[in-house]
């Protein structure tokens, strides 16, 4: 093998640990809560199916507000529910009772 071949397999080699490795991070960021503020106690939860499963939502109603959340969250009323901002900038909201947290709309 030429040293132009080595340099070429040297370049994909560290160009291909840094994608997995910023892919690594940005999946990483997500579960780091950089704050936590009460959303309510949980009062009823809809499900609003999609034709699309993977757009599907649930409404969230607590005695502070109307919330939607990406795809089904089940609730227990009266639950403590918490919205938690996430160091992507994602916010979730979380029922930490039932270890359920789901990606804020």
């Amino acid at each position: 093998m030429g040293k132009i071949e080595k340099i070429v397999i040297a370049v994909v080699a560290v160009s291909i640990i840094c994608c997995f490795s910023v892919l690594i991070w940005e999946n990483h960021k997500d579960k780091i809560v950089v704050s936590s503020e009460s959303a309510g106690m949980a009062q009823t939860a809809q499900f609003l199916p999609s034709i699309v499963a993977s757009a599907s939502t649930t409404q969230i109603t607590t005695d502070k507000g109307t919330f939607l959340v990406d795809g089904t969250f089940q609730l227990i009323k009266g639950d403590e529910l918490s919205i938690e901002k996430r160091a992507s900038g994602k916010r979730y909201m979380c029922d930490h009772r039932n270890g359920i947290c789901n990606k804020l709309e």
